[in-house]
């Protein structure tokens, strides 16, 4: 997994939409919301994107407080915390146990005999795997405090319903958006990152394994099996070591397309509030270095929303076709819960939604953190008719100009009739007898 940073020359003018205030066409509100994000946030034309734990993401911030308050909403909190600033250097920290594994095993064993060299190879996997389990679980794990963290955010508005708080939504979109790096660079090379990064992960528990089958007489090849995982091993180390010489991305449809979605449903909510449904929109820092913003809305928040329902916005400014993620897990494959899906399955028939699969892809959001926590939710996306790439998808090419004005109209109406579709189940009599 090669993760060399891709140049991006990108640059652009500042634009600003006229819309209709009078009567909004929300889709359209969302895509200029994702717009002035994307330029309000960014250092300079020349320098686009809003990483982790940086004063873009803190701008980006920024942004949605001022928006939030020009509509009406009144509870709004920034709830600070640290997050990890590079995905990319924590990879390389992981991985580098592993190598040094492979290395143990092959310089000790001459000198040390094999068994001993095994042992201290295992010490070098075990650790490593153990780092990625607990990392890609959203776990804390040992020697966080050594990796480079830093001051990121949470912005956290509450929407009050018309009448008695019967239910709460929690919707989410990232503020943060990810490394330009050659993986993303063409469809060919995310297939590609797809099938190496299981390998190398799981590669890292399999290697002791086989270095310790090959001591056994007859099975000498197997040694030579677990050299080979050296080099997925080596690509995912030199990919951490060399990610963070690139630019960011800009970030338009990830995930400034999300942010614009939850500000346009936001603004219709102040218009057309719920009878019975509490909304808390969640615009979440540091998403793409292991949902460090999510963690710590859910520990301080995730008492009061056990029974709420999640809905995730991820990449929703570009494609044809609505979807959402049936599973996902970059260690761990979790799937939605059944309920969940029977919801929106039954809510999304009319807009032709569609599942997809990212379990053991290298793929993660935040609805990872939510099923790991065994609470309820989805994660609404949007692709290309005929491709399962997701759009734009880290790339320096992510910028306002490929944005969909009819893909926010698709995400915004979805979106909405979910809400509606909870807000008429907890209304009804059937749902007061059964809480009674």
């Amino acid at each position: 997994m090669l993760y060399l940073a891709c140049a991006s020359s990108l640059s652009y003018p500042i634009k600003v939409m006229a819309i209709e205030t009078a009567t909004p066409k929300y889709g359209s509100q969302a895509l200029m919301y994702a717009t002035q994000l994307v330029y309000r946030s960014a250092a300079s034309p020349e320098q686009p994107g809003r990483g982790s734990a940086t004063h873009a993401e803190e701008r980006a911030a920024r942004y949605v407080r001022e928006r939030l308050a020009g509509l009406g909403v009144s509870d709004v909190r920034n709830q600070p915390f640290q997050g990890l600033r590079s995905i990319w250097f924590f990879l390389a920290f992981a991985f580098g146990f592993g190598l040094t594994g492979h290395v143990a095993f092959w310089l000790l064993r001459p000198a040390l005999g094999g068994f001993t060299a095994w042992l201290v190879s295992s010490i070098g996997f075990s650790f490593g795997f153990y780092l990625l389990w607990r990392k890609f679980t959203f776990q804390d794990y040992p020697l966080r405090s050594a990796l480079p963290h830093g001051p990121s955010q949470n912005v956290i508005a509450v929407i009050p319903p018309q009448a008695e708080v019967r239910q709460r939504v929690v919707l989410i979109g990232h503020l943060d958006s990810h490394r330009s790096v050659i993986w993303y660079a063409h469809d060919f090379l995310v297939s590609l990152y797809h099938f190496a990064t299981p390998l190398a992960i799981y590669g890292m528990a399999a290697a002791p394994l086989l270095y310790g089958l090959s001591l056994l007489p007859g099975f000498w090849v197997l040694g030579w099996v677990a050299a080979a995982l050296a080099l997925f091993h080596f690509f995912a180390w030199f990919s951490g070591v060399s990610a963070d010489l690139g630019p960011y991305s800009p970030g338009a449809n990830d995930n400034a397309s999300a942010v614009g979605t939850l500000l346009a449903l936001a603004e219709r909510l102040q218009r057309q509030p719920l009878q019975h449904v509490e909304i808390w929109l969640a615009f979440t820092g540091c998403e793409e270095t292991g949902c460090d913003g999510m963690r710590a809305f859910l520990e301080e928040h995730g008492a009061k929303l056990a029974d709420a329902l999640f809905v995730d916005f991820e990449l929703v400014g570009i494609g044809e076709r609505l979807v959402y993620l049936q599973s996902e897990g970059v260690a761990r494959r979790r799937k939605i819960p059944v309920a969940v899906e029977s919801l929106i399955r039954e809510v999304g028939a009319p807009h032709k939604l569609q599942p997809v699969n990212a379990g053991g892809m290298g793929v993660f959001t935040e609805m990872g953190v939510v099923w790991e926590r065994s609470l309820q939710g989805v994660c609404l996306l949007a692709l290309r008719e005929n491709s399962s790439h997701l759009p734009e998808w880290h790339r320096p090419s992510d910028a306002p100009d490929r944005l969909q004005a009819g893909t926010f109209e698709k995400i915004h109406a979805l979106g909405w009739d979910i809400l509606q579709r909870v807000d008429q189940n907890v209304s009804s009599e059937d749902w007061v007898r059964g809480k009674g």
